[in-house]
């Protein structure tokens, strides 16, 4: 049974987000000590032409409306009693997703192959597959 469960969603693509989420509660429906922490990772502007014509604190106030769009998701789709950890990472996509898998302990990975459909798996999916260590449950 899985007690300590990492969802990755993108918000930029609601109804897929939406398919982990429940994948999650279906599989953890008879366990109420499932404690679901629910990542989004925004990736950083590196392009330095981009950036030059970003505000200073960009990436900071992103965050902010990132996490607060986090919420708003998770108080939608989840049951009000669900425990439910909001993470909001910076930095590549799966060395994010590995990275917090191992610092949270966490029994099982649940996240999309991809989010485009003519795409069978995402580079970030092959690569936490390949160099994570933790179960994974790769939704199609």
């Amino acid at each position: 049974m899985y007690n300590n469960l990492l969802l990755v969603i993108d918000l930029n693509n609601p109804a897929t987000a939406k398919t982990v989420v429940d994948n999650a509660l279906q599989l953890t429906a008879n366990n109420p000590e499932a404690v679901y922490r629910v990542v989004t990772i925004v990736e950083p502007v590196d392009d330095s032409f981009i950036s030059a014509f970003l505000p200073k604190n960009f990436d900071k106030s992103l965050i902010n409306e990132v996490k607060n769009a986090l919420h708003r998701f998770t108080e939608k789709h989840f049951p009000i009693t669900a425990k439910v950890q909001h993470i909001v990472a910076h930095g590549t996509i799966y060395e994010e997703i590995i990275r917090i898998s191992e610092e949270k302990a966490v029994d099982l990975i649940i996240m999309l192959a991809s989010s485009k459909s003519s795409v069978k798996f995402s580079n970030n999916t092959r690569r936490v597959v390949k160099y994570g260590t933790k179960p994974m449950l790769i939704l199609k």
